[in-house]
């Protein structure tokens, strides 16, 4: 019997958001510069394919699917929070409006303008915004770009497991391969994030084939530990390096790493099922998609703080905004106290707005137990 829950692959995906949340910040000598959080951007590729794996094995061999059902789960399980998160980020927008029109203080942007611009809303509500290459695909709160792409994974998934049945298998293969084959050669083809997405996470519904079909195979625990820590060693040495076609790498090692850890089997799985990475994981979706609006907020407060202190907080390096208090130490302190800022936010935003929103998602079954309890 396949368990209904990977609570090692869980914990990965919490460890993957905080490193997403350290990599969108820059202060000067901290724990930021290191290369490890310097190339954690690649680690989106992980998330693509942990949601392949896990779709796969709630949807995958199912035998009654209903296409609205399966939309309209998933619909009410990433939207409500990345429309959240829209009106927080188009309110900076109109703050920043105000504070220009009616108090002269500029933060360096004209509001509405660049990935802000108003033509950059109807592709955000619409989650098409990282599908065309006439959309700026960082636009609004910038970490939705992958739940634009994974949103209409979840159709295409759909249709494969409605179409090919029994050739799941075949089929999810040629669609992850073509798209890394088109991924390696740099092929325009289709938007570069889309082919991302289909290439990682059609490979994580491969990975979960395979381990659905190696279901007896359990290695000792002494085995498991062995490969599993020379997996997150190859892992973390992976993500720092700067090589050619890392990402395609990369995401060709976090296929194996997820189809080895769903197994369990060794002392980093174990260590992975401790409450609090588990509560990480719980809170993965709201920490990745919150902490890009805090910082917003927070550079701007950092702004408004240097103009009436007349201090020097955010330092330009070319194109890329640096924070700093002062000195190495101090600023690693900052980074942390934001991350617990984004994990106490994330808290009440899964609480309200993540379960809430899939509470939507069951009306008429709500109404249904309201009637038979009278």
């Amino acid at each position: 019997m396949i368990k209904k829950r990977f609570e090692a692959l869980d914990a990965f995906r919490g460890l993957c958001a905080l490193s997403v949340v350290i990599f969108h910040m820059h202060w000067v000598g901290s724990i930021t510069e290191l290369s490890f959080f310097r190339g954690s951007g690649v680690l989106v590729e992980f998330f693509f394919v942990l949601s392949g794996f896990v779709l796969a094995h709630s949807y995958g061999f199912k035998r009654q699917l209903d296409f609205k059902s399966f939309m309209r789960a998933r619909f009410f399980r990433l939207y409500p929070l990345h429309f959240a998160m829209f009106v927080f980020a188009f309110i900076f927008q109109c703050i920043k409006f105000f504070a220009n029109k009616y108090g002269g203080f500029s933060f360096g942007v004209e509001p509405f303008s660049g990935r802000f611009a108003f033509g950059e809303i109807i592709p955000n509500l619409m989650l098409i915004q990282a599908w065309t290459p006439y959309t700026e695909h960082f636009s609004y709160n910038g970490p939705s770009w992958s739940i634009s792409i994974e949103f209409y994974m979840y159709a295409i998934l759909f249709v494969s497991i409605v179409l090919f049945k029994s050739y799941k298998f075949i089929s999810w293969s040629i669609i992850s391969i073509i798209s890394f084959i088109l991924v390696y050669s740099g092929s325009d083809i289709l938007v570069e994030f889309v082919l991302r997405g289909l290439s990682c996470f059609f490979g994580g519904t491969v990975a979960y084939i395979c381990y659905k079909r190696m279901a007896g195979f359990k290695p000792s625990h002494f085995v498991g530990s062995l490969v599993e820590l020379a997996l997150i060693v190859i892992v973390v040495v992976a993500v720092q390096l700067n090589m050619p076609n890392k990402a395609f790498l990369c995401s060709i090692l976090f296929l194996f790493t997820v189809l080895f850890f769903a197994f369990e089997s060794g002392v980093v799985s174990k260590v992975l099922k401790c409450k609090l990475l588990q509560y990480l994981g719980m809170l993965s979706y709201s920490i990745y998609m919150v902490h890009a609006v805090i910082l917003l907020y927070l550079v701007a407060l950092f702004k408004a703080i240097e103009k009436v202190f007349n201090i020097e907080i955010i330092l330009l390096n070319d194109t890329v905004e640096y924070a700093t208090l002062g000195g190495g130490i101090i600023n690693t302190v900052a980074v942390i106290l934001i991350v617990a800022l984004v994990i106490f936010a994330s808290h009440f935003t899964y609480k309200y707005i993540e379960l809430n929103g899939q509470k939507l998602n069951k009306p008429h079954k709500n109404k249904l137990s309201v009637k038979l309890a009278r």
